[in-house]
């Protein structure tokens, strides 16, 4: 039974291989947890046990393992320092002597499409903050 599930398994591997498919990380380490708990209730504890801790390492490494990189940290944001007055104002998309009810209305709609919780990247937002700062603190001035 050991060696009929193997082979299956190999045949499933070179045939998706083949096809040039590629199966998530995390199913390759469910299907074998659940393979190896079958096995393990079948009689085949030893079999069963050793999948079970193998499907865990894939779970657990897996995905680096198939070439996937782990995220990296985001980056400091940057000090308002770091732009100048018409770079902000670009990066805003208003003119570079917009009133506060203009930048704010730029700065809402830019970070609803670019906020990291609503797809965009930390960097970005950080920008846009230091934008809006910038800009509204040279109308005070």
């Amino acid at each position: 039974m050991l060696l009929l599930a193997a082979l299956a398994a190999l045949g499933l591997w070179w045939w998706l291989r083949k096809r040039r498919k590629r199966i998530p990380a995390p199913w390759l380490g469910v299907g074998g947890t659940l393979i190896g708990t079958v096995l393990a209730a079948k009689g085949m504890p030893a079999v069963g046990a050793l999948l079970v801790a193998a499907s865990g390492l894939w779970l657990r490494y897996g995905a680096s393992l198939i070439g996937k990189t782990p995220p990296t940290p985001p980056t400091a944001a940057p000090s308002p320092a770091a732009l100048d007055r018409a770079e902000a104002a670009a990066l805003l998309g208003v003119p570079a002597d917009a009133d506060a009810a203009t930048i704010h209305a730029a700065y809402r709609r830019l970070m609803a499409r670019n906020h990291p919780d609503a797809g965009g990247t930390a960097g970005l937002a950080a920008r846009i903050n230091a934008a809006r700062d910038l800009l509204l603190k040279s109308q005070d001035s």
